[in-house]
């Protein structure tokens, strides 16, 4: 389904940082300045849903993996659900440290994840006590809490989005290190960095409505 700039604005998702927050970088998405607070111009923003899209369809038709690294505990539940009914990854709680780096450290916990949630029905898990399936359904819940969105992941996905540059810089520099990963960045207008056009949306990244409006257009 088509978006237009109505459906920007209605989403909120024009609306920027602070005036003294933002960075000079992000000048060129400005619309202007009201009550102090940055306004993204529409256009720019409906523009760089569009491209995102554009390449997140062509990764998915040439069975490229796609994942999704959200922190925001806002659209952590969203951010499951969405994933789940897409079929695409994501990472939706707090990002294990250098994960594209130590790659085989989070494949080896993801297999110990499947291979517990393949556990549960086998017979040898039917003969344990209640007490000892309630520990162990506690313990699964735990890991699935954090790798749960992963599960399907066999190789580093080729495509990553990450909902919030700046918030998550950190794990930005690592994915800049990779050099077989392309990436989207959403960002707000704080955002510090140079991007190639087709890797960045500049947007509201401080609302929930604004978050799942360009999540739901890029992905769907």
């Amino acid at each position: 389904m088509s978006i237009s700039v109505k459906d920007v604005i209605d989403a909120q998702a024009h609306v920027g940082t602070l005036k003294s927050e933002a960075y000079p970088k992000t000048n060129k998405y400005r619309a202007g300045i009201q009550n102090w607070v940055v306004v993204i111009d529409p256009e720019s923003i409906l523009n760089q849903i569009q491209t995102a899209k554009a390449k997140i369809q062509k990764a998915k038709a040439e069975g490229k993996s796609v994942l999704v690294v959200c922190e925001k505990k806002m659209y952590a539940d969203e951010l499951a659900k969405l994933g789940d009914t897409l079929k695409i990854g994501y990472l939706n709680h707090k990002v294990p440290a250098w994960f594209l780096t130590n790659f085989a450290t989070l494949q080896k916990r993801i297999e110990s994840m499947n291979t517990m949630a393949r556990f549960i029905d086998t017979e040898a898990y039917r003969a344990l006590t209640k007490k000892e399936q309630l520990v162990y359904k506690r313990k699964l819940a735990r890991v699935q809490y954090v790798y749960g969105g992963v599960k399907d992941l066999v190789a580093k996905p080729d495509l990553i989005i990450v909902l919030d540059g700046e918030m998550m810089s950190k794990f930005v520099d690592e994915l800049q290190k990779q050099t077989n990963v392309d990436n989207i960045l959403i960002c707000g207008t704080n955002f510090t960095r140079r991007r190639k056009e087709d890797s960045l949306i500049i947007a509201n990244v401080l609302s929930y409505k604004s978050v799942d409006f360009v999540l739901r257009n890029i992905l769907s």
